[in-house]
């Protein structure tokens, strides 16, 4: 009896862990989307009399993960958008780091921060009109990081 419960005790240490390492921004994915979301906002005009502007700051976020979508699919004015018509896949939240992380099939897919007043932000398009794209094969890890910076000046 006490030998099962020490298992049980050890499985639920192992799983604290995982959770533990996964929010604070270790990758535990085996395939799919990864990295980090950003919050830019202000002037980012290069300056001589002023420091070099950073990336932002980590910021917590909805993102949104679609099959791949392109701009007949979509409502609204880039980079926000109001309405997204293709397929939702999934849907992670980046932690207070700003660090995500999604297991995903092999594919094509479109990835949208969810914003306020029920928005949808994006701000990556190809030549095929495809919006934010990223794509998985078999086995593969993909980073993406995104700046939200549509209240930025650049």
């Amino acid at each position: 009896m006490t030998s099962i419960k020490n298992i049980a005790i050890l499985c639920l240490v192992f799983l604290f862990v995982s959770c533990t390492l996964q929010n604070n921004g270790q990758m535990s994915v085996k395939q799919g989307v990864y990295g980090d979301v950003y919050w830019v906002q202000g002037n980012m005009m290069p300056s001589p009399d002023a420091p070099k502007a950073n990336n932002g700051r980590p910021i917590e976020r909805q993102i949104n993960i679609y099959k791949v979508t392109t701009f007949k699919d979509v409502e609204g004015q880039a980079p926000l958008f109001t309405k997204i018509s293709t397929e939702l896949v999934k849907t992670v939240k980046s932690n207070p780091q700003g660090f995500y992380q999604c297991e995903l099939p092999p594919g094509k897919y479109s990835i949208f921060i969810v914003e306020e007043k029920e928005s949808y932000f994006a701000n990556s398009f190809n030549g095929e009109g495809e919006i934010n794209t990223v794509e998985i094969a078999a086995g593969q890890k993909v980073k993406l990081d995104i700046s939200i910076n549509y209240k930025a000046a650049y």
